[in-house]
């Protein structure tokens, strides 16, 4: 099955161009034994997750579902009319007793009245029903939209058996659905570029992911994907505003201020956030000076990100370091977030399989494929975080074959 306009290879080549590389990782029987061996692993630890569960609450009195929790409850509050109280802590905790009873745990509601639209659907019916129904739906879309995309079954296996994916779908977390509109905007961008702009603005439920989108249609010239985008992301907007009234976004920008408190006074899992402001807090750096870097990094990387789109345009690589560039530019990432990495993966997979490649480049993809299994851990046990080296390693090998790619075709 060949994707649209071209964009995408869909078959692995058992050669590759340059003698710098060994494509024995790329053979079927390893890919299908990699697969299924993380794959495994991540049953296993499922498994025994579930099974420390008394009455929906885990060893900790933390609920099955943890972050969905927050989710269902800010949408049990959008059907009662009050979604404005999602966002005060006493309100919320009180749901989400209601949702599962001794429940210790608090997790606030920090997403805008967009995602509040998908929440309330799900506070519908009863608590662990609405968990499987997100979770299964969202798997299901996130398998459809790659199996699209890569159409090569040991592709897919990797592609499902990434740890990230396991950690979306403990943590009832919504990455799955994002990858899958990422993935579909990707597949129909030159097919169907109207489509593709639909998918890109549906991502409005979660913002903060789609922020450098605008900027590459912009400087790629990407019109009609842009316009496409701008306009479902308005109707989006404008939906939610139109449900639960326009106050309910001011509430929302409020709310960021409470973000950047919770972050700095380091009440969050620092173990688990991959991010550079995070990293540099959890080498001793001040919270100040932690932001400063972050922002001059993130600065540095949308300006290189910005170059390579308006040198090249839409091409895989280019689609690479757009997903990791999100990533980098966020000081509030969790590692479940990184299933979004697993298009870039695939993408610079297929692309060394065929080109050819280094043997450091092999290693940044077994380290992006791994990391988020064993981040939580090193970072738990040993206090330092290695997810942002490996998000920033992914967007600068993509970058460079960029750079490759364009030399080639200007020798020509």
């Amino acid at each position: 099955m060949a994707n649209s306009g071209g964009i995408l290879s869909l078959e692995f080549k058992k050669k590759a161009e340059s003698k710098s590389f060994s494509p024995a990782i790329f053979e079927p029987d390893r890919l299908r034994l990699y697969g299924c061996f993380i794959l495994g692993i991540c049953m296993f630890r499922a498994i025994a997750l579930i099974s420390s569960f008394d009455n929906l609450l885990d060893t900790d009195n933390s609920p099955a579902g943890y972050d969905f929790i927050t989710f269902w409850s800010a949408g049990y509050l959008g059907i009662l009319g009050t979604p404005e109280a999602a966002f005060v802590r006493e309100r919320i905790v009180e749901i989400q007793q209601l949702a599962v009873p001794g429940n210790q745990s608090v997790f606030l509601w920090h997403y805008p009245p967009t995602f509040m639209l998908l929440s309330t659907f799900l506070a519908g019916i009863p608590y662990l029903a609405s968990y499987f129904l997100f979770i299964g739906s969202s798997f299901i879309f996130y398998v459809y939209s790659l199996r699209r995309l890569f159409d090569h079954p040991y592709a897919l296996l990797l592609i499902i058996a990434y740890p990230a994916v396991y950690l979306t779908m403990v943590h009832g977390q919504n990455s799955l659905l994002s990858t899958g509109l990422l993935a579909c905007a990707i597949f129909f961008f030159r097919s169907n570029p109207m489509l593709a702009g639909v998918f890109i603005g549906l991502l409005a439920f979660k913002p903060q992911l789609g922020l450098l989108i605008p900027l590459v249609l912009i400087v790629s010239q990407q019109w009609r994907v842009f316009f496409a985008a701008a306009f479902t992301t308005s109707l989006f907007v404008g939906l939610s505003c139109a449900v639960f009234g326009w106050e309910l976004w001011g509430v929302f920008f409020q709310n960021m201020s409470v973000v950047k408190s919770v972050m700095s006074q380091g009440l969050l899992l620092s173990e688990k956030m991959p991010s550079l402001y995070i990293t540099l807090k959890m080498l001793g750096v001040s919270d100040g000076i932690s932001y400063l870097l972050h922002w001059i990094m993130a600065a540095g990387v949308v300006g290189v990100l910005l170059w390579t789109w308006y040198r090249c345009g839409p091409t895989n690589m280019a689609f690479t370091a757009l997903i990791s560039a999100a990533l980098l530019i966020l000081p509030y990432l969790f590692d479940y977030e990184m299933t979004l990495l697993s298009i870039p993966l695939a993408l610079l997979a297929m692309d060394i399989a065929q080109k050819g490649g280094a043997l450091w480049e092999k290693s940044v993809l077994v380290c992006g494929f791994v990391t988020p299994l064993i981040l939580a851990g090193i970072g738990q046990n040993f206090d330092i975080q290695i997810g942002f080296p490996v998000i920033f390693a992914l967007f600068f090998l993509s970058v460079l074959r960029t750079n490759l790619i364009m030399r080639r075709q200007n020798t020509v």
